[in-house]
């Protein structure tokens, strides 16, 4: 799987001119309220990004030990499994762990910041945002991959 997003980012680089629409993304995107879990999901798509949910950290490693995603995006405050401990967990896990993770959370605070990134994040991204900022943001996570 790791190979697979090494393989479109490589393409992606080795072009200019293409954007993160052009890499045919499948993002998991994990938020318990069903309203942002739609905005995120609207801009998402606007990137041609395909999406998959999950409604907390728990139910997201479910879906990731069912089906292949090439980037996380997770709010940090959820029932049952937040988003730090989500962090966590997948980098735990050797057949995960190379997911790029982006923490979306309205938490502005350094503290949350530095704690997402000590957690595993590999990025952080306040509500609200717009597309063209989200898109930069997987771009630059992406090219660190």
């Amino acid at each position: 799987m790791n190979e697979q997003i090494n393989q479109k980012i490589k393409s992606f680089s080795d072009e200019k001119n293409k954007s993160v629409s052009d890499l045919n993304l499948k993002a998991l995107v994990v938020e318990d309220f069903e309203t942002m879990r739609n905005i995120i999901a609207k801009v998402l798509d606007s990137l041609n990004i395909k999406i998959t949910e999950a409604v907390n950290g728990i139910e997201a490693l479910k879906v990731l030990d069912a089906e292949p995603v090439d980037i996380v995006l997770t709010d940090l405050v959820m029932p049952e499994m937040d988003g730090f401990e989500l962090c966590e967990e997948i980098r735990r896990r050797p057949n995960i762990r190379h997911l790029p993770v982006i923490v979306i959370s309205t938490h502005r605070d350094a503290k949350y910041v530095v704690q997402a990134l000590r957690c595993g994040a590999d990025d952080y991204l306040t509500k609200p945002f717009t597309a063209a900022f989200a898109e930069r943001i997987i771009e630059r996570v992406l090219s660190n991959v």
